[in-house]
């Protein structure tokens, strides 16, 4: 049974949708372990990606500030990166000695064999080499958050805040077929913006949104207001943004420069949005299907994954959900989970599919596709990682 949470009105996502835990211990405090599965520790996984072979499931084990390895076939998890439960910055010397702080986003970089990932307590964007193990630091400087363009290192993420720099939460994304080479795009949530990376010249671009300023405003893309901009997809040379305050998907193209809403609806005041920590819940909040993409409600969207039919999975986090929008129609569906109606942000121990039980899952944050019908996600708040067998 769900603890300290009302009875869950039941999503039906499909008889043979099912959600298993498969590393950590499901509801468990926040802690450190590495090993098999089941006696491997987290605490508060977040960013997610998949080896080319998928073979290997990468994680950013923020609060622990390390980059983890699960091993799919054998459950064996790892410590890739970073120092187990001490926050700092260093890239790796001779002897390793590498520090985090609050990794919470990976993404391949073209080729495989290395990874980026934001070190949001840093504000800085580095990279893991899988090969060697190195970590370095390739765009913006450690604890120097700010809004500025430029080249590698002379970039900055992040906004400062009154103890210190705030960790952004945005997504990162790869557009290996660009034809003027590969860029990576950024949600920089914390400064309200969309950045370009091109991984050539290493030239940061502000792209569309407005350096710290909250809002809900469609139009040119730099003229364009975003809340919390979150999660990021691409399909072809448009770019998909889950807005975890405004409640909505927005989608940047990023030929015509044009920002539009094309799911959920923004709350009026900015300040109000789906946390318990906003002096209001907007009316906006809510987990409606529709197949008008427009009339679907959201709390707190986060995490955007392609799947194999020219949609993406979406992270409904405080809802408890894995939705589904399709970019063709704007229909949003859900496809797993069981959305709380009471309570929605209290801690629960979430719960796996069985006889006569829904799986839940609490506040999960990203997800990764495994074609043609598994999902792993990481279930943030309840300390572990889940696999999802989706229903045809």
């Amino acid at each position: 049974m769900l603890s300290n949470c009302a009875q869950p009105s039941v999503v039906d996502a499909g008889p043979r949708t099912t959600i298993a835990t498969i590393a950590g211990s499901n509801g468990a405090a926040g802690a450190f372990a590495d090993g098999p599965a089941a006696e491997a520790r987290f605490d508060l996984p977040e960013g997610l990606a998949l080896d080319t072979a998928n073979q290997h499931l990468f994680i950013a084990d923020s609060v622990n500030h390390v980059i983890r390895r699960l091993e799919l076939a054998t459950g064996e998890v790892t410590t890739v990166a970073g120092t187990p439960s001490q926050s700092g910055f260093a890239d790796s010397d001779a002897d390793g000695g590498t520090r985090l702080h609050l990794p919470r986003n990976l993404v391949f970089a073209p080729g495989g064999r290395s990874l980026y990932f934001t070190d949001t307590g840093n504000s800085v964007i580095r990279r893991l080499d899988l090969e060697t193990g190195r970590v370095s630091t390739k765009y913006g400087v450690a604890r120097s958050p700010g809004t500025d363009d430029g080249r590698g290192l002379n970039a900055r993420f992040g906004r400062s805040g009154l103890f210190g720099a705030l960790p952004w939460g945005g997504g990162l994304v790869i557009d290996a077929q660009n034809d003027a080479g590969p860029r990576m795009y950024v949600a920089d949530s914390a400064n309200q913006t969309i950045r370009s990376i091109d991984l050539v010249t290493d030239d940061v671009t502000t792209i569309a949104g407005r350096p710290g300023v909250e809002g809900a405003a469609d139009g040119p893309a730099l003229s364009a207001a975003f809340n919390k901009p979150s999660g990021l997809g691409l399909s072809g040379r448009k770019l998909f943004i889950t807005e975890a305050n405004n409640l909505t998907i927005r989608r940047l193209d990023l030929d015509t420069k044009q920002v539009i809403t094309v799911a959920g609806k923004a709350p009026e005041n900015p300040k109000h949005f789906c946390e318990n920590i906003s002096p209001v819940l907007p009316p906006e909040c809510g987990s409606t299907d529709s197949p008008d993409g427009l009339e679907a409600r959201f709390r707190f969207p986060f995490g955007v994954e392609p799947d194999d039919r020219g949609g993406f999975f979406v992270v409904d986090s405080h809802n408890n959900l894995i939705r589904r929008f399709d970019p063709a129609s704007s229909a949003v569906t859900t496809v797993a989970g069981t959305q709380l109606t009471v309570l929605h942000d209290l801690i629960h121990p979430s719960e796996d599919t069985g006889a006569g039980q829904e799986g839940t899952f609490s506040h999960p944050s990203h997800a990764v596709f495994l074609p043609p019908r598994t999902l792993y996600v990481s279930d943030r708040s309840a300390n572990c990682i889940r696999r999802v067998e989706l229903a045809d």
